[in-house]
């Protein structure tokens, strides 16, 4: 049978906040016609840093959309101009204070493609080594959460890191970890 592919016939930006912008679009398919809306944003990044040790470095920060402190990987924002693979160091060290010695790319994803078009590229650095304290802007507070990977895994599965993108990230990583036989 198939799906049936809306056509949008006219799109407008319906509001613009920040690097977020809502876009309103008139979409018609066989019988019907509707309004959707979707959020532009800019891609992102999440890093699972990874100690010699083998413990994760995690952050925990406030997050506004559910109110409350979470812990999740680093991450961020793909400044305009940016490669992704020079942000997700970059996100590190801000929410951190951490840098790796090595950084491999772990693949993207789509957030949540019912709303968004943009992609998070995922990172996987290793060597991760504190260097100083976290260098967030005036609007981040952050402190790093250091975990081995079996308190990853229990969090993950009891909600304390409940961050979809850290979680994807996470079990990303720990599957390169076990594939190359690291505990």
């Amino acid at each position: 049978m198939g799906i049936t592919i809306p056509r949008r016939h006219a799109s407008a930006v319906a509001g613009s906040f920040g690097p977020l912008a809502v876009h309103r679009h008139e979409v018609v398919t066989p019988g019907a016609a509707y309004t959707a809306y979707t959020i532009e944003l800019p891609d992102w990044i999440s890093v699972a840093a990874i100690t010699d040790a083998g413990e994760f470095v995690l952050v925990r920060q406030h997050r506004h959309g559910v109110d409350a402190v979470t812990i999740e990987t680093a991450g961020g924002i793909v400044d305009p101009g940016e490669e992704p693979a020079a942000a997700a160091p970059r996100e590190l060290l801000e929410e951190t204070g951490y840098a790796a010695a090595s950084i491999e790319p772990l693949g993207w994803v789509h957030p949540n493609p019912a709303l968004q078009g943009n992609r998070c590229f995922l990172y996987l650095a290793r060597g991760a080594r504190w260097v100083g304290e976290p260098m967030g802007d005036e609007h981040e507070s952050t402190e790093a959460v250091v975990m081995s990977a079996d308190e990853v895994t229990a969090a993950m599965q009891d909600g304390r890191i409940s961050h979809v993108i850290a979680v994807v990230t996470l079990l990303r990583a720990l599957a390169v970890m076990n594939s190359a036989g690291v505990e």
